[in-house]
């Protein structure tokens, strides 16, 4: 079970993530009202899909790397492996990243939007939160992906 809901939550949150990828660039061309009301869907998603499924996938990430440490197999020997080390680094890092600073850049993109619309101009603040955000989601994306790397391939 705990493997089952490990990959579960990092392919909602791989998923989920892809779709700053595509949204975050898209809604820099967009009209007041909709950059603001993308922004708020945005920090929804971040907040009930993203940021779930990082902490479920970092914390069984952990317990399954408690729970190999403890096997008394020749497996429990390679627990220096690099494959092994760095898949558990990057994704902790990724886990950190996006609980400890995505999640709450995105939470201040959507307040910023919505100071947008009732000020009627969009708020200067949010162009640098937004690339802090893209920077920030970028790194814990490729952390992901070569974490990922490193679980299939064991090279």
């Amino acid at each position: 079970m705990i493997v089952f809901l490990h990959w579960v939550g990092w392919a909602i949150w791989l998923g989920a993530q892809l779709t700053f990828m595509v949204w975050g660039p898209v809604a820099k061309r967009l009209p007041l009202e909709a950059w603001a009301y993308t922004w708020d869907t945005l920090s929804k998603i971040q907040r009930w899909i993203v940021a779930p499924a990082a902490a479920v996938a970092t914390v069984t990430g952990i317990v399954l790397s408690m729970q190999y440490a403890q096997r008394d197999t020749p497996e429990g020997a390679s627990l220096g492996a690099t494959w092994l080390i760095v898949m558990q680094s990057l994704g902790l890092l990724a886990g950190i990243m996006t609980l400890a600073l995505a999640t709450p850049l995105v939470n201040r993109l959507a307040f910023l939007a919505a100071k947008s619309i009732e000020s009627g101009t969009q708020d200067e603040r949010a162009e640098p939160v937004r690339r802090k955000l893209a920077l920030v989601a970028s790194i814990s994306g490729v952390f992901i992906l070569v974490s990922l790397y490193f679980s299939a391939v064991k090279p």
